[in-house]
């Protein structure tokens, strides 16, 4: 939860993302002005101010209404405009095509009662526009998150021994490698490009998978 007057900074690698340019990866970031983007489970709305600096139309998506609304004054007190919405991985309140780009930092393998991570990747498509881009990060099997963590069926994993103590009785979708995201989102996105996060971080494993790909 937001402290009142706390400054929240944007994720490093949804800067580096946006802002940077890599050999394997570089967004026309002259194309980025007046296009639309939705950062589904946007947490306090951290990763707002750059989206907005690069130029986007905001949209955000969260759980609950309190979430919300805590999103909403915290942008108000640093004048950033955002339509942030109730919804879930797999509803997503908006249209059909009307994103050009789509962002889930650390959200979209989070899976409720319906344990069928299917249901988000062809929702995601929905909402994007054809050659629209998806923009994703995802644990490894080796990060901190999954240590002592109990299978349920084969791909999903219980979370039991989260160091801080909000993940744990959740369910979340984990993939052994690259190629294995690939084709669980391959039926509706092509151009894959991925990246690597190994981070030793005073003792827990920062590990994940960046994914970047475009609608069909």
């Amino acid at each position: 939860m937001l402290l009142k007057n706390e400054i929240t900074f944007p994720v490093e690698y949804v800067i580096r993302i946006f802002k940077g340019s890599y050999p394997r990866l570089n967004l026309d970031k002259k194309s980025f002005k007046g296009k639309k983007i939705c950062d589904v489970g946007c947490g306090d709305g951290r990763n707002f101010v750059v989206l907005k600096q690069c130029g986007f139309g905001l949209y955000g998506v969260e759980i609950n209404e309190q979430i919300v609304k805590r999103i909403d004054e915290h942008l108000r007190k640093i004048g950033v405009r955002a339509d942030v919405r109730v919804g879930t991985n797999e509803q997503i309140p908006f249209q059909s095509s009307f994103f050009d780009y789509l962002l889930s930092w650390n959200a979209c393998y989070y899976l409720g009662e319906n344990l069928e991570f299917k249901s988000h990747v062809k929702e995601f498509a929905r909402v994007l526009k054809p050659e629209g881009y998806l923009v994703l990060s995802i644990p490894k099997k080796t990060c901190f998150i999954y240590q002592g963590s109990e299978m349920r069926k084969k791909g999903y994993q219980v979370i039991r021994k989260d160091p801080f103590n909000v993940r744990n009785g959740e369910i979340l979708r984990m993939f052994k490698s690259e190629k294995e995201i690939e084709q669980e989102f391959s039926k509706y996105f092509k151009d894959f490009i991925f990246g690597s996060i190994e981070d030793d971080c005073f003792g827990l494993n920062y590990h994940w998978h960046m994914v970047i790909c475009k609608k069909k």
